[in-house]
């Protein structure tokens, strides 16, 4: 900063000073960034790593969210801090607030393990999409999160400990929900995401049914050169004659050993197996030169002794001539006994080996089958998941139409009852007809007639209006529970003059 001070402006040098110092301000910027991040992703990682494995948040549209959402790639976690939720019976509960690229999460503590928050019954995971922040009115500390999904409304009020923590959370949610990804953008990655968990299920099973059967075939190999290995041993036991056991009968791999041996080891014991057996060959050899020189050398030794001795050199080389040819019959037996056995133990290795093709025939087959039966059910798969978004939407229809017809049940009740009102006003309205000759009454008292005598026409009148329908109940109440007037109040209806009238009066009650 200093060198562009003095540097003359607009010459190449200031040019160039002015744009490193440029990049510099952008590397240090992007190196504030890059620490920024990794310290909220560490940030993050310890909340999860406390973050109890089973607990689960179930959302407003019936999916549930559960730790392995909150590790998903493209969620970064922008702000945390903790804030108190208010109950609905006016409590504040502690909680730990996570600020995500598109969620609001709450956490609560217990036992030094988080859970998600469940206050009310509203979901602790509030989406960002169409997120709404207010302030509280007469409250400093309080805010209002206010979700308009379409799924369905839900509101929130969070208290923080200050006024400028609150702000604070405020600017950091409004700056989030505008960096927000759609709804659509964020259900395309969801399913991605499911897809590709599909996919890596399927491909684990596979390479598990693979290793399932190649261990099948490992232990039928393992099991046919153990018996090979026995014939060898009781083979050479025979051969060599000697009454000690042979050591190493077994495999030296086996197929499920956990701990496998020494590369080592192995080969200093297969060598071993290897000088043995080539020993056991070259002294099936040298016995069997050693007997044929011995057969030549004896038949030598006789035709002399028989030319030198004449005739009583045959008699006395009888016995010995008898036994040099046992013994040649009995390595003649042996030997064919030997390439009797070779040519047995060929035979069997032709029919293992034949086996073994057979088998790896039938696996592969297996194999091509699995692979036909894979592609089917994959269709099958996709058959099932139109079928079930058909049926989704035909349940939403319908459901919208149950609604239209309950509200257009709400409706008719709404005007029902309008109806019984308007009948109850109009009953209640209806007129009440007196008839003329019930005035005469008024005319006697006019005239001076004896009380007494006018208090018995009142009291006939009364009769008759009662005999008429009208009971001392109607007097008393209305149907609109107003007072109603006595018979002797309707009597000064008529008018001053005292005229009689051949009309009606008609009261209305």
């Amino acid at each position: 900063m200093c060198l562009c001070f003095i540097t003359i402006e607009g010459s190449q040098e200031y040019q160039d000073l002015s744009s490193a110092l440029v990049h510099i301000r952008d590397i240090i910027s992007a190196v504030d960034m890059t620490v920024n991040k990794y310290e909220k992703s560490q940030e993050l990682q310890e909340v999860l790593n406390r973050l109890e494995n089973k607990s689960i948040a179930k959302l407003k549209n019936g999916k549930v969210f559960s730790k392995q959402d909150l590790c998903s790639k493209h969620r970064v976690l922008q702000h945390k801090g903790l804030v108190y939720w208010k109950t609905a019976t006016g409590r504040l509960k502690d909680t730990l607030a996570l600020l995500l690229t598109d969620v609001l999460v709450f956490l609560q503590e217990k036992d030094q393990r988080f859970t998600f928050a469940a206050v009310d019954q509203k979901p602790p995971v509030i989406p960002l999409q169409k997120l709404i922040v207010r302030e509280v009115a007469n409250e400093e500390r309080g805010m209002f999160l206010i979700s308009a999904s379409s799924v369905g409304p839900e509101m929130y009020e969070v208290h923080t400990i200050s006024r400028e923590e609150r702000n604070a959370w405020m600017r950091q949610i409004r700056q989030a929900v505008e960096s927000c990804p759609e709804e659509e953008e964020e259900e395309e990655r969801s399913n991605e995401s499911e897809e590709t968990k599909r996919a890596t299920e399927a491909r684990i099973q596979k390479i598990t049914q693979f290793q399932e059967t190649l261990l099948a075939q490992d232990q039928m190999i393992c099991n046919t050169l153990e018996e090979k290995l026995e014939l060898y041993a009781e083979l050479t036991e025979l051969s060599l004659g000697s009454p000690e056991p042979i050591p190493h009968r077994h495999l030296l791999v086996q197929v499920d050993s956990d701990a496998p041996r020494l590369a080592s080891t192995l080969l200093t014991a297969a060598l071993k197996e290897g000088k043995k057996t080539h020993w056991i060959k070259k002294t099936f050899i040298h016995i069997f030169k050693s007997a044929t020189v011995s057969l030549q050398d004896s038949s030598c030794e006789i035709q002399k002794l028989l030319l030198q001795e004449g005739e009583l050199a045959p008699l006395r080389a009888l016995p010995s001539l008898q036994n040099t040819k046992k013994e040649a019959d009995e390595v003649q037996k042996l030997h064919l006994k030997l390439k009797q056995e070779q040519q047995r133990w060929d035979k069997e290795c032709l029919a293992r080996e034949k086996q073994q093709s057979d088998q790896e025939n039938e696996l592969r087959q297996r194999e091509q089958q699995c692979l036909l039966e894979a592609e089917r059910l994959r269709c099958e798969r996709e058959e099932f998941e139109i079928q079930l978004l058909e049926y989704q939407q035909n349940m939403d229809r319908l459901k919208e139409g149950q609604r239209s017809v309950e509200r257009e049940k709400e409706k008719i009740e709404a005007q029902q009852r309008l109806l019984q009102s308007w009948r109850h006003n109009r009953q209640s309205s209806l007129p009440i007809t007196i008839p003329p000759q019930h005035y005469q009454v008024r005319q006697l008292v006019r005239r001076g007639c004896n009380p007494s005598r006018g208090r018995q026409s009142l009291e006939s009148w009364g009769s008759e209006v009662t005999s008429d329908g009208l009971f001392e109940e109607d007097y008393s109440s209305s149907p609109s529970l107003t007072p109603l007037l006595p018979p002797q109040a309707y009597l000064s209806l008529d008018g001053t003059n005292g005229d009689e009238g051949g009309e009606e009066n008609i009261v209305y009650l």
